[in-house]
């Protein structure tokens, strides 16, 4: 297992620190959610944190909405989720009891899966420099778009739902 770095470490205790005090009323089955083994939590509650920027950031991308001025900073926290996103993973929990929407396949392809997680890693990485370095809309639409086809083609392989 690789070992995470302080920056990884950081990141890693902001998401727990935030997603902690949801993760009981989650996993008890509130909020509409199913419930879920730790493993099965911890990846959701990693994966929400990714979501979640991709949230803000596609009205501001695409719509003109939400203040541009965030751009940089959201960037910064979804490539930092990304750096930790396959840590999440590295568990084999085929077999295990309770709802996850991670398909065998991840395990059963780890090398490839690994590898989409690293692209993501360093694509979103990428897009939190650019939008730190420029405002040329080509070359941040450039780069989020990078980050876009990871999160589908990883989505089309390795998520059930």
């Amino acid at each position: 297992m690789k070992k995470l770095t302080n920056a990884k470490k950081i990141a890693l205790a902001a998401i727990i620190g935030i997603a902690l005090p949801f993760s009981s009323s989650i996993a008890d089955g509130h909020e509409g959610e199913k419930e879920r083994f730790f493993e099965s939590q911890y990846r959701h509650d990693v994966m929400q944190h990714f979501n979640y920027s991709m949230k803000k950031l596609v009205p501001i991308l695409f719509k003109g909405t939400g203040n541009r001025d965030h751009l940089p900073a959201i960037a910064s926290i979804m490539a930092s989720t990304a750096s930790i996103s396959k840590a999440a993973f590295e568990k084999d929990t085929r077999g295990m009891e309770g709802h996850t929407v991670a398909k065998d396949a991840v395990w059963e392809n780890w090398q490839d899966f690994a590898k989409r997680m690293d692209a993501l890693e360093r694509d979103t990485a990428a897009f939190a420099e650019v939008t730190a370095r420029t405002t040329d809309a080509d070359e941040i639409m450039a780069a989020f778009r990078n980050v876009g086809r990871n999160c589908k083609g990883c989505h089309d392989e390795y998520k059930a739902d």
